[in-house]
């Protein structure tokens, strides 16, 4: 199979029609009409509008083990000093060809100087705002720029359900995709991971990268300011509301819900009520509104409230509630919007829209 490739750069032209032939040479399909795009090193694959079906065919034996490869310590540019042990002959192969493309299209320069993460791991201050509203972000083990560019372009895998954890591994042209809500989820069948063509109302094809990221999150992980995302989750908050009583939301909730609408825990706690999480969904607003509201009432009534009054101390907890997310959001654009890193931009945007997201549904 051939793959089109537009590219304003002949190196990245070459490494891509190389990375093409080796993968159709062990099985890898597409779209006929896919073609791969590169701008100035930003890369998509783009089909004609309205395609569906599938896109892209890749056998699992073209998937690529990253877990036990050894990195030089360059910001400046990916180094593969040791392939992992296991990797086969064609798997060492395409990786260095992904090394090479990756370094053509400046990736890691990239990710060292303008990902928004590296602004929040140089700045005490955005550091400090990020906290209250993502206290997870900061526990991570720190890792090379290679680790860290490489985990945000892998997926994790294991080849056999007793393999144990999952591992991370490049996918040779279906991570040329992009992220979009309605994006297409990776798939893996009868051998192969297999993507359908999903599209936004024009030519690019998205993927969905899994995870119930929000806006913020996949700024932080990803380096872009999605607007495709409808939802945004709550800081884990711990309020005092005149007349209601405490509000206390726990987390941000699960990676991937049992269930579609994702619902909250509750719990009704003598001085007023204890909620798991809360996700602000555009898409379907009146589901946070409507549970948030009944859980305040039965509050408030178990304490002698009229349905009335009840009703109407229910709505100050809701307003509460966004007013407490959107000052903790206000807090990180203003530190964003003091630095000169450039991922400032980015992470202020993408706090811009979380608010926006928030202030929207409740």
């Amino acid at each position: 199979m051939k793959l089109a490739i537009a590219s304003d750069q002949p190196a990245t032209t070459a490494l891509l029609r190389e990375i093409a032939h080796l993968c159709a040479a062990h099985g890898a399909q597409w779209h006929p009409q896919l073609q791969v795009e590169v701008i100035e090193g930003a890369m998509r694959l783009l089909a004609p509008p309205e395609t569906t079906g599938a896109l892209i065919s890749l056998p699992t034996e073209l998937l690529l083990p990253i877990e036990a490869a050894q990195w030089s310590g360059s910001a400046d540019a990916l180094q593969l000093l040791q392939p992992p042990p296991a990797a086969t002959a064609v798997q060492r192969e395409l990786l260095q060809l992904h090394v090479e493309l990756y370094n053509a299209t400046g990736k890691l320069p990239w990710w060292s100087s303008q990902h928004p993460a590296r602004l929040v791991a140089a700045s005490a201050h955005v550091a400090a705002a990020l906290a209250p509203l993502k206290p997870g972000h900061g526990h991570k083990l720190e890792r090379s720029a290679a680790e860290g560019f490489l985990a945000t372009r892998s997926f994790g895998w294991k080849p056999s359900p007793d393999q144990g954890d999952r591992g991370p591994v490049l996918m040779p042209l279906i991570d040329l995709l992009n992220h979009h809500h309605k994006g297409a989820p990776f798939a893996i069948s009868d051998g192969a991971m297999r993507i359908k063509a999903a599209q936004a109302g024009g030519c690019e094809c998205f993927a969905h990268y899994g995870h119930r990221r929000d806006v913020l999150d996949l700024a932080l992980h990803y380096g872009h300011c999605d607007h495709s995302t409808p939802f945004a989750h709550s800081a884990p908050l711990e309020i005092t509301v005149e007349g209601v009583g405490t509000i206390r939301v726990e987390h941000q909730g699960q990676r991937a819900p049992l269930h579609p609408f994702d619902p909250p825990h509750v719990t009704l706690e003598a001085d007023g009520l204890r909620i798991s999480h809360l996700c602000c969904h555009l898409e379907h607003p009146a589901r946070v509104r409507t549970m948030l509201r009944l859980a305040l009432q039965g509050s408030l009534k178990r304490r002698g409230h009229t349905e009335q009054v009840a009703a109407r101390l229910a709505e100050q907890g809701l307003q509460a509630v966004a007013a407490a997310n959107i000052s903790l959001l206000d807090q990180l654009r203003h530190a964003t919007e003091a630095s000169q890193h450039p991922g400032a931009a980015i992470l202020a945007a993408a706090t811009q829209r979380q608010g926006a997201i928030i202030s929207a549904v409740i």
